[in-house]
């Protein structure tokens, strides 16, 4: 009978060390089958080559804006990256310039030039309604989203001999108002300021000091006493600039209340004029910049070196290399900060979950 109880109670125990070590496991396997289902994987291919103009930005964390031409017209679609569907949602005549997406990811402008130094602007929703239309004289023009507010943008009217008129443009009120200004590009500090470099009329120079002025009574205040480049986006403003001649260059990002957020440094190349600012884009929901930079020093005309994608996050500091070797191309991340387009007509997506990187034109020749 002892032994019989003791064979039972062997039995037992072995049991319950079987399930307590059955349990573990079967615990530990469900994270990466949820991972699994939750990861994204962008579609290759997708976007037919014929007439294929490029893409524009993103719509949303899994849409973007894509431009072709069918049959003489310009036509522009949202395209979804992770299942592929697609809609038309607008057309232009044949004589697309360029497009560009609010900050909002709502309003889409479309500059097209019907007939020489004429301009047509045309800014439609995302269903392609048509929310604002102007012709505009123009040479040349650039603009400015605000990213304070998503109804508004600075718009410069270039002459042939590049004489200039900003305006500030109200989509809601349909006008365009001059801004008395002294110099052509400009961009939104606040609801009512505006940001430019002051530029020296009377000699060349690669840097200037940056100013604030004030659209309502025309106030200045120097912002940065020498800068190279700068960007205001919503939560903070870059401003590149060296405290040395020939550099190094300092990226620094300031708070609206003049306080130094962060900053980093690296070498630019040089240009004949003045210094490369490589491509960029902010992902303003993370605070975190995606930048390129020259693994060498040199000029850019001569440049043979490679560049590295570098992620710096503007509230810590810290930074972190995404490739090591990379053509020096356009960027735009995605709102959710997961995907990034890339290429010259922006053909590309960088995944940054993965560090991998997705070709969106299918090439010629390919099955459909």
């Amino acid at each position: 009978m002892k032994k019989k109880k003791g064979s039972v109670l062997i039995f037992f125990m072995m049991c319950i060390l079987w399930l307590t070590a059955c349990q573990p496991e079967e615990t530990q396997s469900s994270p990466p089958d949820k991972e699994k289902d939750d990861q994204k994987d962008v579609m290759v291919n997708i976007l037919p080559a014929d007439g294929f103009i490029e893409n524009v930005g993103w719509l949303s964390s899994s849409e973007i804006l894509s431009v072709r031409e069918e049959d003489g017209v310009t036509s522009f679609y949202i395209y979804n990256v992770y299942d592929g569907s697609n809609q038309k949602i607008y057309d232009v005549q044949p004589s697309y310039v360029s497009a560009s997406i609010s900050p909002d990811k709502k309003k889409i402008l479309i500059h097209s030039s019907p007939a020489s130094y004429k301009a047509q602007l045309t800014i439609i929703d995302r269903s392609g309604e048509v929310q604002f239309q102007k012709d505009v004289p123009s040479y040349d023009l650039t603009h400015s989203w605000s990213p304070f507010n998503d109804d508004t943008l600075l718009m410069t009217s270039f002459n042939e001999d590049w004489s200039f008129q900003v305006f500030e443009m109200k989509i809601g009120d349909g006008t365009m108002d001059p801004i008395d200004v002294e110099q052509p590009f400009v961009q939104w500090q606040s609801a009512s300021s505006v940001l430019y470099q002051d530029w020296s009329k009377d000699e060349v120079s690669v840097s200037a000091p940056l100013i604030a002025q004030n659209i309502l009574d025309g106030e200045k205040e120097m912002i940065v006493e020498d800068s190279i480049h700068f960007n205001q986006f919503k939560s903070s403003l870059l401003s590149v600039f060296s405290r040395e001649e020939k550099g190094p260059f300092t990226y620094q990002f300031i708070h609206s209340n003049g306080e130094v957020q962060s900053e980093f440094t690296v070498d630019l190349l040089s240009r004949y004029s003045d210094w490369l600012i490589p491509y960029y884009d902010m992902i303003e929901g993370t605070g975190r910049l995606i930048t390129f930079i020259a693994n060498e020093p040199g000029s850019f005309d001569t440049y043979s070196g490679t560049f590295s994608l570098k992620e710096w996050d503007t509230d810590s500091g810290k930074e972190e290399v995404l490739f090591d070797d990379l053509p020096l191309e356009p960027i735009k991340c995605s709102p959710d900060g997961e995907s990034c387009l890339y290429g010259n007509q922006l053909e590309k997506v960088i995944n940054l979950q993965n560090i991998s990187i997705v070709q969106l034109l299918k090439e010629e020749g390919a099955d459909r």
